[in-house]
């Protein structure tokens, strides 16, 4: 990253992908997990909450422990780029990191995501739903135990195929049993 793509980013503030700590802890922390969890983003070390560069100080071991604080606080271990850029002889480290394959990704027992320009606590439901869909699942592709096909109304399925009907103005030629099983509603009877 060049200094003037910093200036741009820096003038453009916080927003989804995008946030600015004046010093390393456990909300960067945090923050990486909500990008990692959402859209992938950048952190920046060395500004204030007023996007005035303040600088960080640091020593030849201060990036290295960084990094491995966060791998090990984060699970599965998050492994952040960190670019360091000296601006009005101040040193800025921006800590980027990608869109997560496998998640959702935590640290010390807490999910986040990114919601506009801060992080959000997820839900259980959130929680089982990013994981479902990183294994290319949902919920709704997993049979239900707790009913069968006697709990399905029929009625409502023809009132539904009569609809589609008359909305495509095209004759299903299915049994309300096979066009659910067609949408893979049903699966094995079940």
């Amino acid at each position: 990253m060049t200094i003037t793509e910093l200036q741009n980013i820096i003038k453009k503030g916080e927003c989804e992908t995008v946030e600015f700590k004046s010093s390393f802890n456990n909300e960067l922390i945090e923050t990486l997990v909500a990008f990692a969890n959402t859209k992938g983003g950048k952190v920046i070390i060395g500004l204030n909450q007023k996007s005035k560069i303040t600088g960080v100080n640091i020593n030849s071991e201060s990036i290295q422990n960084w990094v491995n604080e966060i791998k090990q606080k984060t699970s599965p271990a998050l492994i952040p780029d960190v670019a360091l850029i000296e601006i009005e002889n101040k040193i800025v480290l921006i800590f980027s990191i990608q869109e997560y394959p496998i998640k959702p990704v935590a640290t010390r027992g807490k999910y986040l995501k990114r919601v506009v320009n801060s992080n959000h606590t997820m839900s259980l439901d959130e929680i089982a739903n990013e994981h479902l869909k990183t294994i290319n699942s949902s919920w709704d592709y997993y049979p239900d135990p707790n009913h069968s096909l006697e709990h399905i109304s029929f009625d409502k399925v023809h009132h539904f195929i009569k609809e589609i009907e008359q909305n495509s103005q095209t004759k299903i030629e299915f049994s309300a049993l096979d066009f659910l099983s067609k949408l893979e509603i049903i699966r094995n009877n079940q």
